[in-house]
This record gives C-alpha cells, sequence and structure tokens, in this order.
C-alpha cells in the first residue's frame, strides 16, 4: 500500500518558493566536540553509522518533496526507507593554522550554498584541522521542515545526554520505499484542501454568528495593529543581499547574563535585547551610520501549542524596539523590558488569529514568481523598512550534550537573511552558556566579529553597574 503523502502548509511551503528570490532558506548550527585523541581515527564513518541508527526516529531526515502535477497546489512530503548518507555527510579539513576565524569563513562559504531538491533536504559536514583540537560538526536543515522548536525536537533524536548511550531504540520502524507520480500529490494534496473545505463548512454556522461581532470590532482591531506597526530606520543592514555570507559568534556566561536580569527585574530575553542594542550602536557609531531613532528588531514568536511536537513550522514575526539611541545601557535595558511587557500582551490578544497556512492553487507558480520579481526589482530597498535585522532567541538544554561519545562544547545557532534583512542575530542557551550566531550578507557586514565581541562589551557594561 503506497504511504500517504503529507501536504506542507503554505508557511513551511513559502519557506521553498522564497528561495527564487537568490535566497537559501535553511537554517542550521556548528558544534565544537570533544572528541578524545584516540577516537579522532574514523570519526567521520562512525558518525554515519550514528546517523543511519537514529533515522527511524528522526522523520524529517526521511523527507522528500514530491511537486503537485502542474504546480497546482503546494508540494508534499513523502517518507523513503533509506538515505545516501555519502551525499549528506560530508568531511572538509581546514588548512593550518586552523584558526576559528577560518572555521567561521568555511562555515559562512557552507551556508551560502543552497540544498539541492532531489533528496532530502538537509546536510552535516565534519570540520577537522582546528588548532584547538576540536572537531567542528556544521549542520543545516531547510527551514521548509521545522522551525526552531522542531529543530529542538530534531536534536532530541541525534543528540544524547551521556558518552555512552544505550543501543538506540527504534521509535517506529522505518517506511517501505515507494515511488510517486506527481498526480498523486496532486490528488493528496487537493484531498487536504477539500476536507480544510469541508472542516469550513461545518463550522459555518458558527462562523456566521460570529461574524457580526468581528464586523463591530473589526475598525478597533484595525486600529490596534496600525498603532502596533513602526517603520524601522534606514540602516546599511537593509539592502539587497547577495550570494555571500559572512559569520560570527559569541559565547556570553549565563549566569552573569542571569544576574542582571534579576538585578533590574527584567527577563532573560530582555537583556538579550539590550546585548544586541548595545553591540549593534557601537557597530553603527564605529561607521557613522547611527539612525536618530531606535533599530527595530524583527522576532520570531511561536504559533503552537503546548505539547504540540510536529516537525513543522508555526512562527510568526513581531517588531520590538531596539532603543540604540540611548547612550545609557540600564536605560536602554529599561526601555526594552517595557517594551516587551506590552508587546507580549498584545501577541496574546492576537496570536489564535495569525495564520499559519494559505491556499495552495497554483502556489508555486505565483509565489515563486513574486520572490522573483521581489529580487529582481530590488524591492526590499524601495519599500519602507518595517525592521532593520531579525533577532531570535530559542531555549536549549541546560546540560552538555553527546554526539558520537564526543562531548559539545558549544553549540551555535547559524540562521538566514532575506533582502532588506542582511543581519541575522540568533542565540541560544547550552550547557550554561548563551551561544550567539551572527550571519550577515558579507557585502553589507564583512567582519561580523567586531559586532559580536561587542555582545561581552555591553554585558560588562551592564555587570557593572550591577557590581557598584
Amino acid at each position: 500500500m503506497p504511504r500517504k503523502l503529507r501536504p506542507l502548509s503554505g508557511l513551511d511551503a513559502a519557506f521553498l518558493y522564497l528561495e527564487a528570490a537568490g535566497t537559501p532558506m535553511h537554517v542550521g548550527s556548528v558544534m565544537l566536540l570533544q572528541v578524545p585523541q584516540r577516537r579522532r581515527a574514523g570519526f567521520h564513518e562512525r558518525l554515519k553509522r550514528h546517523i543511519r541508527e537514529r533515522l527511524p526516529r528522526a522523520a524529517v531526515l526521511r523527507r522528500v518533496l514530491v511537486e503537485a502535477r502542474f504546480d497546482l497546489d503546494h508540494p508534499a512530503w513523502r517518507e523513503i526507507a533509506t538515505v545516501d548518507l555519502d551525499l549528506h555527510i560530508g568531511r572538509r579539513r581546514l588548512a593550518a593554522p586552523g584558526t576559528p576565524a577560518q572555521l567561521w569563513r568555511l562555515v559562512a562559504d557552507l551556508h551560502a550554498e543552497p540544498l539541492p531538491r532531489d533528496r532530502p533536504l538537509w546536510q552535516f559536514v565534519v570540520i577537522d584541522g582546528l588548532a584547538s583540537g576540536e572537531i567542528a560538526f556544521y549542520s543545516k536543515v531547510h527551514h521548509a521542515l521545522l522551525d526552531g522548536q522542531g529543530g529542538t525536537a530534531l536534536a532530541q533524536a541525534l543528540l544524547d545526554v551521556q558518552a555512552r548511550p544505550g543501543a538506540a531504540a527504534a521509535t517506529g520502524s522505518a517506511p517501505s520505499p515507494q515511488s510517486r507520480h506527481r498526480a498523486v500529490a496532486t490528488k493528496t494534496s487537493i484531498g487536504a484542501r477539500v476536507g480544510q473545505l469541508a472542516g469550513l463548512v461545518r463550522s459555518l454556522p458558527e462562523t456566521l454568528k460570529l461574524a457580526a461581532d468581528a464586523v463591530r470590532e473589526a475598525g478597533a482591531l484595525l486600529g490596534s495593529l496600525r498603532d502596533a506597526v513602526t517603520l524601522a530606520p534606514h540602516t546599511p543592514f537593509n539592502a539587497q543581499v547577495g550570494p555571500r555570507r559572512s559569520f560570527a559568534v559569541a559565547s556570553l556566561p549565563l549566569d552573569a547574563v542571569k544576574r542582571v536580569a534579576r538585578y533590574f527585574g527584567t527577563s532573560l530575553n530582555d537583556v538579550v535585547l539590550a546585548l544586541c542594542a548595545g553591540a549593534l550602536r557601537e557597530h553603527l557609531l564605529r561607521r557613522g551610520a547611527l539612525p536618530t531613532d531606535a533599530l527595530i528588531a524583527a522576532m520570531p514568536i511561536s504559533l503552537r501549542a503546548a505539547g504540540d511536537t510536529q516537525a513543522n513550522n508555526q512562527v510568526s514575526m513581531v517588531q520590538c524596539a531596539l532603543p540604540t539611541h540611548m547612550t545609557d545601557p540600564v536605560r536602554r535595558l529599561q526601555a526594552i523590558h517595557a517594551a516587551t511587557g506590552q508587546l507580549k500582551s498584545r501577541v496574546a490578544g492576537v496570536r489564535s488569529l495569525i495564520p499559519t497556512d494559505f491556499p495552495g492553487f497554483a502556489a508555486p507558480i505565483w509565489a515563486t514568481g513574486l520572490s522573483r520579481l521581489w529580487a529582481s526589482g530590488h524591492i526590499a530597498e524601495r519599500l519602507p523598512q518595517l525592521a532593520n535585522l531579525v533577532v531570535s532567541n530559542v531555549p536549549g538544554p541546560p546540560l552538555p550534550l553527546y554526539l558520537v561519545g564526543a562531548k559539545i562544547n558549544h553549540y551555535y545557532p547559524v540562521s538566514i537573511v532575506t533582502h532588506g534583512l542582511g543581519l541575522n542575530i540568533t542565540v541560544n542557551s547550552y550547557a550554561g552558556w548563551l551561544e550567539f550566531g551572527l550571519i550577515a550578507d558579507r557585502a553589507i557586514v564583512a567582519r561580523p566579529a567586531g559586532l559580536a565581541a561587542g555582545l561581552g562589551r555591553a554585558l560588562r557594561a551592564l555587570g557593572k553597574e550591577v557590581e557598584q
């Protein structure tokens, strides 16, 4: 019996359509592994065996795209039984002396390469040659497959909490291989849409009852949305992005950040945003490009219900002001705390109304065409800016993790830049650290290491206020 296809939601598929604009839409990470010298030889092969054993519980790594016939609907996922790991797990070696700067340049180059769509949309690379003796493990997975919390679930399937775990027990059997014609994909997709329509019809009486209330409240809602949207000042980050990337990292002690948050009565995320504001202010001042108004960060928010562990995208974006125009670091933190407090109440009120899907009829044609137009017309540079950069904070594990018996010393995120948003700062917590990954278009931020170092200086400035 052929295995049923899983149609992509509009949000998942959008990450595929956006690549037509020339901007790869995958997310990833870089882990620095502490591998004992006696186990360094053959690490690449052991890793492949490890991934092969874990594939039964990592369904996203076994999914391939099946396009709908004549592009009449969103594509679908089909799970396959076997994956050619030689195509997905590569290896590279840094030339001497093997500095961190060399590693981050290689990661930037790897992250700029799009993933082939004729196979599962992921890639792992083992990188040796670091002077520190560590082995770097770079991964990238297409955003169409999962969001940040979905990535956490994938990490739980591949990583261990101890160096010598017991034999991996598969949580489900691998599916049988089946070849599918595009017509089958179309039938499945249309069937899913019919199911959606049937659900709408069943709920029509209740919907009509609510419509009158919705109409009465529409004016107030639109007014609230207008008040909630702020135009961002122009910065060098708001430009067309090219094919090259730059990357840098920072590791800050989590306890030090928590001390600042406790002292000033703010959240941990407020302090993270304040550190970003301080580093961005310093970076733009050096270049004579600091706006007189606050920068605006686009922040992903999760729409995922409690207990939902699906490997898909359930996210949206909100605006948050970063008061880079303020000179005092404490005032910046207090202003951010006030802004995020208002933001939480606004998001709570409209969270259930934010769509994560859109109709798929001919979407691969019209959505891809719009993406190409967006890029060729440099439209992102011509429209008013809603944000200057993306800042994302993803909770991570508090204890050290292991990969193939090797301890993960550091675990840095690597994210996405798009036209008009040429800088992305993503942070996740890991084993007592806040691990920052800064990805940028190389023509926009050629050397993000200075910006990354500014995060530490911003923390020290706030730490001095705590110690006084």
